[in-house]
């Protein structure tokens, strides 16, 4: 109640990495801060007045036993089949502490959240979820800090002698069928589609992501690991490191870092991300406020310092894109508020005017979208720039059943459509004038790789080989613009998604 009163949280993990966190200090300062607020005594009240409620229950219990309507054999009948029925209940449900219990990597608790959804937010359990949570990944951070530690100690170079931006924009529940850049009837990337024409982007035909989870795609694309390989993420290099220990000036503006912040599934990868000792080694400048939509964010950035260029800078930016809701990810103004139910041309017998309506506003979203990349760009195009962009995941909107969102396959099971519209992402590269000036066989190699099949957890290699780093975590074989590039076995939701998507 407490939390809830005065922060607007429950419990979570990240209450409980506070408190492990916080000293003496912060103590104090967080009780003459909160101790005595309204929320605060308001929490103290009800505390009280519930215990004086049972006390008084308490005194009153003989008396209430006592009463005649109780001593009936069909009320002990009701209340005993009530009674069994909820212990029998209650024993059965308990299976969820066991598989939470066999949980034993932050990987398979968030499984475990997304199977288990809606999650049963009472007290208890979210208790018993945020201490195993917490546990979970504290395991696992220590070894990433040690890591970044070790890592930003080793020798680190590239090749570029020159100056050049390198732009990594990472975007949000972009269904690659609904982007007029892979053939979508309506105009929602008339940006991408311009600059494909223009010759500046090679928009690649099949990319997947590993999950359709954004906390499980972060930490995997970040990192340098391959699922292929059985690598986890935690056993690599979080890749921005390299290029800060390259001489790069690293920049992170995360309009995702408060969203959401007291969320369970939010604390698995900012504390992560943005854990202090790999905060140290990783960037030269991260933002610290929240924005209601992703042109604010990228706004803030221009206006910061982060934003005064050195001879080398890795920018990366982390998108809400079309997150559900869609209508709320773009301002209504009549520019972007473009497409209306009467645009949507679908027949389906679920298919009603407010679903219409629902698939225009997500349409609306993923031009806003495209503004914003273009934002990004337009501000670059006159250096040696380039820019790659694709999304953590894809999404459904009624696109082939009555759903939205990223709902599991239920009864039905893993399907076609289920995999294609989840997992299938846009993946972009676009280069500036001057950078295909100045790396022309770079950039043919660029394009003679936008077919081969590709999955995101090894995005940060083709970084590499754009810039010539030098590292033992570069793997040409999984780089996929390198010659000696090997596609692996793409596993996702628990398929060969090319055995059983491209039957192949």
């Amino acid at each position: 109640m407490f939390l809830w009163l005065v922060f607007g949280t429950t419990i979570s993990p990240l209450i409980f990495q506070l408190v492990a966190e916080t000293n003496g200090r912060e103590s104090a300062e967080f009780i003459n801060a909160f101790a005595f607020s309204k929320g605060a005594f308001i929490t103290y009240i009800s505390v009280i007045l519930l215990t004086a409620f049972i006390v008084f229950i308490e005194k009153k219990w003989k008396k209430i036993k006592e009463k005649e309507w109780l001593q009936k054999r069909y009320t002990t009948a009701i209340l005993g089949c009530l009674s069994a029925f909820l212990l029998l209940t209650g024993l059965y449900n308990t299976k969820l502490y066991y598989t939470l219990y066999k949980c034993q990597t932050y990987t398979d608790l968030e499984k475990w959240l997304t199977k288990n959804l809606p999650f049963p937010m009472d007290s208890f359990t979210s208790i018993v979820y945020s201490i195993h949570a917490f546990n979970a990944t504290n395991n696992k951070i220590k070894i990433a800090a040690n890591l970044a530690k070790d890592t930003y100690r080793q020798p680190v170079t590239d090749e570029v002698n020159d100056s050049i931006n390198i732009i990594y924009i990472l975007g949000e529940s972009f269904i690659k069928s609904h982007a007029s850049l892979y053939g979508y009837k309506l105009k929602t990337t008339p940006f991408m589609d311009a600059e494909q024409k223009k010759g500046n982007l090679v928009a690649f035909s099949d990319v997947v992501a590993p999950f359709n989870l954004t906390t499980l795609v972060e930490k995997n694309t970040f990192c340098c690991n391959s699922l292929s390989d059985g690598e986890e993420w935690y056993q690599t290099p979080y890749f921005p490191i390299l290029f800060k220990k390259a001489g790069y000036q690293v920049t992170m503006w995360d309009i995702q870092r408060d969203f959401s912040k007291y969320a369970l599934f939010t604390f698995s990868v900012n504390s992560f991300i943005y854990n202090k000792e790999i905060k140290k080694y990783a960037y030269s400048y991260t933002s610290d406020k929240s924005f209601l939509y992703d042109g604010d964010l990228v706004d803030d950035f221009f206006k910061s310092k982060a934003s005064r260029l050195e001879k080398k800078n890795l920018l990366i930016f982390h998108l809400l894109g079309q997150h559900i809701s869609a209508s709320d990810r773009y301002p209504h103004t009549k520019y972007f508020s473009k497409f209306s139910y009467k645009d949507i041309n679908r027949d389906e017998s679920y298919m009603t005017k407010d679903k219409k309506q629902e698939i225009a506003e997500y349409d609306n979203a993923t031009l806003y979208n495209d503004y914003v990349i273009k934002k990004i760009a337009e501000r670059y195009a006159d250096k040696t720039t380039v820019m790659i962009y694709f999304s953590d995941h894809g999404e459904e909107i009624y696109d082939y059943r009555d759903s939205k969102g990223r709902k599991n396959a239920g009864s039905s099971g893993v399907t076609h459509n289920l995999v294609k519209y989840q997992y299938e992402v846009p993946f972009v590269i676009w280069f500036s004038t001057p950078f295909m000036e100045k790396y022309p066989n770079l950039v043919k190699s660029i394009r003679e790789s936008k077919d081969k099949p590709f999955m995101t957890d090894n995005v940060c290699q083709i970084l590499f080989h754009i810039v010539g780093m030098k590292t033992k975590w570069y793997k040409a074989d999984r780089d996929l613009i390198s010659p000696h590039y090997v596609p692996k076995k793409r596993m996702i939701a628990g398929v060969d998604y090319d055995k059983y998507v491209k039957n192949r």
